[in-house]
């Protein structure tokens, strides 16, 4: 019985004592997450509206809109790289619905901050 108090209050103390989780890490891990989820989002727009024939430039303009439109308001989204969002849609597009015409230049107006 002794032993088990004894055994109890060591992992008692080492629940105590341990290292506290850095916030900074846990951000950056929320951060890519979100960078991913908005390359997820913009790629399947893209992709469904050219598969259901609206041309590249229509299909372009929707995704751009619907995309900042739905992550305009995450709290962490003025944090996010957009240099690496457009490098992973353009991974994204070409892997999804096999389009390789998109360029980098063709997302220069792809903004996710409210009033931008």
């Amino acid at each position: 019985m002794k032993a088990f108090f004894i055994s109890l209050l060591i992992t008692a103390i080492g629940f105590f004592i341990s290292s506290p989780v850095i916030a900074g890490d846990d951000i950056d891990r929320q951060i890519t997450k979100l960078e991913n989820r908005v390359a997820k989002k913009f790629s399947k727009t893209f992709c469904n509206s050219t598969g259901f024939g609206i041309s590249e430039e229509g299909a372009l303009k929707f995704s751009l809109g619907e995309t900042a439109v739905e992550f305009s308001k995450k709290p962490l989204i003025s944090q996010v790289n957009l240099e690496n969002i457009k490098d992973q849609i353009l991974n994204e597009v070409s892997d999804t619905c096999y389009y390789f015409e998109l360029s980098k230049n063709d997302l220069g107006n792809l903004t996710l901050t409210p009033g931008s």
